[in-house]
């Protein structure tokens, strides 16, 4: 019989699965048209990088989405198909493919790049890098 820690240790859930469960989150945030919850999960130092340029901080990459996305409608629904994640000493790394679906027009398709780090019992998005 295994000693319990390792039993836990076994049953608890990977980094991977943990931040996959988070972005999966984040979508539902989107989804709700809630693009406060949306953005919480960014750290306050996070970086996104986009066609567009580079945005830095937590509230800016809120503002961003803001002007972008003024209301649901023009947010669709957001969707990710979870391409590869990879575990690091410091954090996760994931690389998916965003959907933004409409109901009265084509979806809208691109790739990003997360980069997570563990803040205590929490994972940040420090590093966003979306095309």
């Amino acid at each position: 019989m295994l000693p319990i820690a390792l039993m836990l240790l076994a049953a608890a859930p990977s980094s991977s699965d943990a931040v996959k469960a988070l972005i999966t989150t984040q979508a539902e945030a989107w989804n709700r048209g809630d693009l406060p919850a949306f953005t919480r999960v960014y750290a306050d130092d996070a970086i996104f990088v986009s066609p567009s340029g580079v945005t830095r901080g937590r509230q800016s990459v809120l503002e961003r989405y803001q002007k972008r996305y003024p209301d649901k409608k023009a947010m669709g629904t957001l969707s990710f198909e979870f391409v590869e994640t990879r575990e690091t000493k410091d954090g996760v790394s994931l690389v998916a493919k965003w959907t933004l679906a409409y109901p009265d027009k084509p979806a809208a398709t691109g790739h990003t790049l997360l980069v997570l780090h563990q803040k205590g019992d929490r994972w940040l998005i420090v590093q966003d890098a979306s095309m």
